[in-house]
């Protein structure tokens, strides 16, 4: 199946280009995005808290198991011509093709959102982002296309999210009790687009804390420009079947669903702001795609803001 269709009109914000593919395998959950300008998320926010850097970096690249046996192989289309001739760093032995994110049947162009409260500082090159840290395994699969649906080879894409328990790597907020604070670089990460627009990541499935629907945020990189700054949501149902599970349970059911977040505006369903999901056998977990579209010109703005919400919990959790 080929990847996704080149629309004869540009993509505009919001708007979601249904190419008529149908959806294969796996249940379908569609791709998710949100800002990070929720006031009534309960971490608090300080002028420090957006400043401090990570220490520490690590270098090496570990290896993804590989499941791509079998599989269709990639089918790659024309580069964005802001993008073209960029070395891509995501191998093209990636288990994802063109055709997986093909599959999805549609492409948005995503809103620029603020990136919240701690991001990280100093990008880290790697594919595997756990540091061993617990949670159900997850392989994250990101194509990045122009508005035209057209995949941009070179760009890169960073990830970062909390972990089982709510707690980010990198910042001391002392609202968990394993809080590891400046120095620390779990479950964040970047890399380079392949000739199909295509990054990997291995990480864990998300924790949640009080006042935000589970996330993963993005930042995504063209060149030395930032050009868009968004998030990535799960479906209710998946979070409430995840966090039942061990070591989920201990922490609870999040409090937060995605009609009640406060960060996207409760429209994550009907802009199309979720994951599509599906089970991932090979690391024993589950796998989350999405297409995110976006200008090559633009310059995103999710920096320049960071209210409550886009970082991580403050306040009561639940009783172990």
């Amino acid at each position: 199946m080929p990847g996704p269709t080149t629309s004869p009109t540009p993509l505009t914000r919001r708007r979601l280009l249904v190419l008529g593919a149908s959806f294969t395998g796996g249940a379908a959950l569609l791709a998710a995005c949100g800002g990070d300008d929720d006031p009534s998320a309960a971490r608090t926010t300080d002028g420090a808290a957006g400043t401090d850097a990570i220490a520490g970096d690590s270098t090496t690249t570990p290896t993804t198991p590989d499941d791509s046996a079998g599989r269709a192989a990639p089918v790659t289309s024309g580069a964005s011509a802001s993008t073209a001739g960029a070395s891509p760093g995501t191998p093209a032995d990636t288990v994802f093709t063109a055709a997986d994110f093909g599959a999805l049947g549609a492409c948005l162009v995503l809103p620029d959102l603020t990136q919240g409260p701690f991001p990280t500082v100093d990008q880290i090159e790697r594919r595997d982002i756990t540091e061993g840290h617990a949670g159900l395994p997850l392989r994250v699969g990101v194509q990045v296309v122009d508005e035209s649906c057209v995949p941009i080879p070179g760009a890169t894409v960073e990830i970062w999210h909390c972990d089982i328990d709510g707690d980010y790597s990198a910042y001391a907020d002392g609202s968990t009790d394993d809080d590891d604070g400046v120095g620390t670089t779990f479950l964040r990460g970047s890399q380079v687009a392949n000739a199909d627009g295509i990054v990997e990541f291995l990480t864990v499935y998300p924790g949640w804390y009080q006042g935000r629907a589970v996330h993963i945020h993005a930042t995504v990189h063209l060149a030395d420009a930032t050009v868009l700054t968004t998030q990535f949501l799960f479906d209710d149902a998946l979070n409430d079947e995840v966090l039942a599970t061990a070591p989920y349970a201990a922490f609870g059911q999040s409090t937060t669903t995605n009609a009640d977040d406060g960060v996207t505006g409760g429209a994550a369903e009907e802009d199309g702001l979720l994951f599509t999901v599906a089970d991932d056998t090979a690391i024993d977990g589950r796998r989350a795609l999405i297409v995110v579209g976006l200008d090559p010109s633009g310059t995103s703005r999710g920096g320049a803001g960071g209210g409550p919400g886009g970082g991580g919990p403050d306040g009561d959790r639940p009783a172990p």
